[in-house]
């Protein structure tokens, strides 16, 4: 009975001696008002707006950092539209979670074109209600999709990679570094792919099917991109792909070198570049300097375009002009390696309808390239000029394509 009794003791004594730690402190976000995403979007003026009280959106997460993709960026969507949240540490939101996000301490503004809150803090602003609550995408066309989309969760079908992409990967897995890819409708609608070279699926290959393709709706600038969140959300590889031009630059994303294009400057040094006229957009050369004419020879040259498989392919484009000069001539390179002097490739001119001047767009009528059925074949548009006069040359809507 001692014993059982100096037992008891040293229990009583050890309980006794043991500390007692203190609950952590519950943590409270407060609600406040309540807004839309549409209410912040109408709510901005220009300005970035730091929010210093309690306001609260509530959300549901529609695409996350975890295929690497998006790195503190996360895209949130309610029932009145959608936008981006950059936060100050990555991790903790997923797909499918349904959020409060309280503002204070946030700030919502405009980054190159794209809406955004930027400064969450995941602990701070944001508290998660529920999971598993994912939001459908909205179908859409890419001839649909403009600002009034941006940061939405969007599938769009019957479309495919453009068969130049479809040998690449989604971006440079080994350096790293971001990628833009472009797909396209059967109505000749494109829309770039832009990947992260961090994604985890950067280094896979660019399906060539056609599909559909689920993605978040980006913006840089006048630029609307797309971005994919995973590659399940692609089903592109067993569609039969519809018939695409086999060589189209258009101009307008204000870039002369974009889809393969190069220049050679054989003599002066006079470059062409991307330029505009009202809604126009189009490739310009010009040989005078401010000052003086500029004796020149300058060949804009398209990438190789493979006509192996082409039955009756036909190169159609528009060209105006101004000023007294030679005409600009347009050349079919053939045995060209692409980056020599353009006379060490086999030329044949071509015949199109030019312009007359005064600015006048013309036509160049139906030039047939059947002759021309194999790989790399290359158009040549060849720009000359002397000390003494040079025209200014404008060229736009390249296409080759079946007649």
């Amino acid at each position: 009975m001692k014993q059982i009794f100096i037992l008891l003791l040293a229990v009583a004594a050890f309980t006794s001696c043991k500390k007692e730690f203190d609950a952590p402190p519950s943590r409270e976000i407060p609600t406040g008002s309540i807004l839309t995403i549409a209410d912040l979007r109408a709510m901005y003026a220009g300005s970035p707006i730091h929010f210093q009280s309690d306001q609260t959106v509530f959300a549901v997460v529609t695409a996350d950092e975890v295929s690497g993709n998006l790195y503190k960026n996360v895209y949130i969507q309610d029932n009145t539209g959608a936008i981006n949240i950059r936060l100050r540490s990555s991790g903790g939101l997923y797909v499918g979670d349904s959020i409060r996000l309280n503002l204070t301490g946030t700030v919502l503004s405009s980054y190159n074109g794209m809406m955004q809150i930027d400064s969450v803090d995941a602990d701070n602003n944001i508290v998660k209600q529920a999971t598993g609550r994912f939001i459908q995408p909205e179908v859409v066309t890419l001839n649909m999709i403009n600002a009034s989309y941006q940061a939405k969760l969007v599938r769009i079908n019957n479309v495919q990679f453009v068969s130049s992409d479809t040998s690449l990967t989604f971006a440079n897995a080994v350096a790293q570094t971001s990628q833009n890819r472009t797909i396209a409708d059967c109505n000749g609608n494109t829309m770039l792919v832009r990947t992260s070279g961090y994604a985890n699926f950067a280094g896979s290959n660019i399906p060539n099917g056609n599909g559909s393709i689920v993605v978040i709706v980006g913006q840089f600038n006048s630029d609307m991109q797309l971005y994919i969140r995973t590659l399940s959300d692609l089903t592109m590889d067993g569609g039969t792909r519809c018939v695409e031009p086999y060589l189209e630059k258009d101009f307008d994303d204000l870039s002369i070198s974009s889809g393969g294009w190069t220049q050679q400057l054989v003599t002066g040094g006079v470059s062409w570049s991307a330029s505009s006229f009202g809604p126009d957009i189009f490739g310009r050369i010009s040989n005078y300097n401010g000052s003086n004419n500029v004796a020149c020879e300058s060949w804009l040259i398209s990438p190789a375009v493979n006509l192996s498989s082409a039955i009756n392919p036909v190169l159609t484009f528009r060209t105006a002009c101004n000023y007294s000069g030679s005409n600009i001539q347009v050349y079919v390179l053939t045995n060209y390696d692409g980056i020599s002097n353009p006379s060490t490739a086999t030329q044949t001119l071509l015949s199109p309808a030019l312009s007359g001047g005064s600015w006048a767009w013309v036509n160049s009528g139906t030039l047939n390239l059947s002759s021309f059925l194999t790989s790399g074949v290359y158009i040549g548009f060849k720009y000359t000029g002397t000390n003494s006069d040079g025209k200014t040359w404008e060229v736009d809507d390249i296409l080759i394509e079946e007649l």
